[in-house]
């Protein structure tokens, strides 16, 4: 299938925002409501950096099809610096395919090197598909803020999903 990971470097933003894009259409898939665009994602781009909170893409055929991140939780407080939060997306044309499992997999181990000791995702709870890949990759609910988001008028809550590393 050819697929392959790797950092993300600055010419990937336009296809990160493209597939970031694509969850904020479909609704229910991200808190945002309206589209990005690149500029709007040059500031969180080098807020990351492959030492601490990588981006991660992933490539098939020297495409990019999805995307993940690894961003500091309460960036400046000691106590919590092993403690980070995961993102992923990936292009809709290539959901279903296993590649969401893979690429959070390939995260959760660069958390070694990293030395990070916790990492959560946080969802909408009407994003059914997202919570059972978390579920399958062996993180557990650790909350749930009931009822915070409108989603264009729908009313809906925020999972948290854990999971503590070695």
């Amino acid at each position: 299938m050819g697929i392959s990971f790797r950092f993300a470097v600055a010419d990937d933003l336009p296809a990160i925002v493209s597939i970031y894009n694509q969850a904020i259409r479909a609704g229910g898939k991200t808190a945002d409501l309206n589209e990005l665009t690149v500029s709007d994602r040059f500031a969180w781009f080098a807020e990351h950096n492959e030492a601490e909170y990588p981006i991660y893409v992933i490539e098939h055929s020297g495409q990019v099809i999805g995307w993940g991140s690894i961003s500091p939780y309460r960036k400046g407080r000691a106590a919590l610096r092993k403690t980070a939060e995961i993102s992923y997306y990936l292009d809709f044309a290539h959901h279903r395919k296993g590649l969401g499992r893979q690429l959070i997999k390939f995260m959760l181990e660069d958390c070694k090197r990293l030395g990070i000791q916790n990492i959560f995702a946080v969802l909408l709870d009407i994003n059914h598909g997202s919570e059972q890949l978390l579920i399958n990759t062996g993180f557990t609910k650790w909350g749930h803020l009931p009822q915070v988001a409108n989603i264009h008028g729908r009313m809906c809550g925020q999972l948290i999903y854990g999971i503590n590393l070695p």
